[in-house]
């Protein structure tokens, strides 16, 4: 079929009963040439939205000034084929602006906005003055409006002046000029925006407060602040985030009292804000506010996460300050308050926090016990391990942990022997095994002369974890499945030749998940990968998929030099 015949049918589809076949015509005709533009612009009119939107995308995808030219008279018709022909315009983008241009002239003011809108929308325009001319003449207060939004688009600061002429405009173009000017960021506007501040209109004031915040400067802060005074509870609201937007420093104390205010009633958002802001001032005054506000949120809320967040890091600001210690040990602070307070205090290194630390592990809250077990392993007090030793038998199975890891993460070796004796009390498998792991970290050697007295449990713990050769390979040889399988994942961690040695004996193992754990670990270190070849034969297509995989890997690095290619797959 010739380019023409398939031309015809395409035509002739476009007036099918059946919907889907117009649909597909209209897709078709958006690969051809100007001439399709007539029924292009016919089918924006069927009845069936699939063909409308298959049209808008052919002539999108035709596009150029000749497209733009035919689209403009729908500008005139009914709401949908109108937003349909801004749409088609905007994504045509350059070509259609100078067809615009008479637009600007049209006696009916909605066109006028229209061709506006789409200059700042293409955001190129080769005569800013005919929109300056609309922004400050045009009889229509829309249009100014649109004119104002236009001239701040296409950037040139030759026409700022106009911006700022605008503020002297009706309400409606003053708003526009105001977002106008703090998108452009004219900084000369400060002074007239300031001036807005005392406007009787309220929604004037609240978007020169908001633009002031957007421009950011001094100027424009001691304005607010000095608005503070007169301004109604939602301008208080602005001003406090326009004052953080820009920078509350502390030099700017005055801004205290409007953000206390705001953090103790405030919407949530506003909370946020006035959080970071007074978090900015480093006064210490408003620790206990800030934890007092934490302390009331639930952790397991998703929408807390941002709060608590914006808490902890906030107040490490104030580094290790008195009125942070003090709020950890204050008994006025709501208990989740001071977990924000510990945690902060842990993150900080506070060594000055550690005889309250220690004081508040005797406490009767378990989070707060918590809390404080992990600060006292993280800040590596000595001081604290006694106190870390008495919490491995507190009733509470999440301090015990917490308790095990920080005395882990110690080194402790005076915590050897009673960490090992509780293991015959402990009740919680996950605080057992972080047991085995602190005693590995503590001793790992003397850990292992015990091995005969401990269970399967903890022999997977230490074949997962431990590091010690002869022990490893012992493990790989244990009666227990998952002990065997632990253990040959820790070989895949010691390269040396009696390890290699025993996962290349393994693959011949008669259980496929013991040979495809020996597999990865050959892939880990690297070594053996000719003796997993012949896996690619296994019966288990698990054990294949691994040896497929650590062998694409091994491939890779024979091929560049023992150097990764980051875009190989098998990485």
């Amino acid at each position: 079929m010739t380019e023409a015949d398939t031309w015809e049918r395409s035509l002739e589809e476009l007036n099918d009963a059946d919907p889907a076949v117009r649909r597909w015509a209209a897709e078709a005709l958006g690969e051809g040439d100007v001439r399709a533009l007539y029924p292009l612009i016919k089918a924006l009119k069927d009845a069936n939205t699939g063909v409308q939107d298959a049209a808008r995308r052919s002539l999108i995808a035709i596009g150029g000034e000749v497209t733009a030219y035919m689209t403009l008279p729908l500008l005139r018709e009914d709401a949908y084929l109108r937003n349909t022909s801004r749409i088609i315009l905007k994504q045509i983008g350059v070509p259609a602006v100078p067809l615009l241009r008479p637009l600007l002239k049209d006696k009916d003011d909605d066109i006028r906005i229209f061709a506006l809108d789409l200059i700042s929308e293409i955001r190129l325009c080769g005569y800013p003055q005919d929109i300056a001319d609309l922004a400050a003449r045009d009889p229509n207060a829309n249009a100014r409006a649109a004119a104002v939004r236009a001239l701040s688009r296409l950037g040139q600061a030759e026409y700022w002046p106009s911006l700022r002429a605008a503020l002297a405009d009706e309400e409606w173009v003053c708003i526009a000029a105001l977002e106008a000017l703090a998108e452009v960021g004219d900084q000369a506007s400060i002074p007239a925006i300031a001036e807005l501040l005392n406007n009787p209109s309220d929604i004037a004031r609240y978007s020169a407060i908001e633009a002031l915040g957007k421009l950011g400067s001094a100027t424009a802060s001691e304005a607010l602040l000095g608005h503070v005074a007169q301004a109604n509870p939602l301008e208080r609201a602005a001003i406090v985030k326009s004052l953080v937007q820009i920078g509350v420093t502390p030099e700017m104390g005055e801004a205290y009292d409007v953000l206390m205010e705001t953090l103790k009633d405030g919407e949530w958002d506003e909370k946020l804000v006035a959080m970071r802001g007074l978090c900015s001032l480093r006064d210490a005054r408003a620790v206990p506010a800030i934890l007092d506000v934490a302390g009331s949120l639930d952790p397991s809320e998703p929408d807390s996460e941002d709060l608590i967040s914006a808490a902890m890091e906030g107040l490490t600001q104030f580094g290790c300050c008195p009125a942070l210690v003090e709020a950890a040990a204050s008994p006025e602070v709501k208990h989740f308050g001071k977990v924000v307070a510990i945690d902060v205090l842990a993150a900080l290194g506070c060594r000055e926090a550690m005889p309250v630390l220690i004081n508040l592990m005797d406490g009767d809250l378990r989070e707060v016990r918590r809390a404080s077990a992990r600060a006292l392993g993280e800040i590596d007090g000595e001081a604290a391990t006694q106190q870390l030793r008495d919490a491995i038998d507190d009733r509470d199975g999440h301090v015990r942990r917490a308790a095990v890891m920080a005395l882990g993460r110690l080194q402790d070796a005076a915590a050897f022997d009673p960490l090992f004796q509780h293991l015959g009390r402990e009740r919680y498998r996950d605080v057992y095994e972080e047991s085995i792991k602190a005693l590995l970290a503590i001793d790992e050697c003397e850990l292992c002369r015990h091995m005969e007295e401990m269970g399967p449990v903890a022999r997977e713990v230490i074949g997962r974890f431990g590091r010690d050769e002869t022990t490893l390979l012992d493990l790989s040889e244990d009666d227990d499945r998952g002990v065997r399988l632990a253990a040959l994942a820790g070989l895949g961690k010691i390269p040396t030749g009696p390890a290699v040695a025993r996962l290349i004996a393994t693959l011949a193992d008669e259980d496929p998940e013991i040979r495809r754990a020996a597999v990865i670990a050959l892939g880990s270190l690297g070594d053996g990968l000719d003796a997993v070849r012949p896996l690619l034969e296994d019966p288990d297509i698990w054990v294949r998929m691994s040896a497929a995989t650590v062998l694409g890997l091994g491939g890779a690095q024979e091929q560049e030099g023992d150097e990764w290619d980051d875009n190989d797959p098998w990485r």
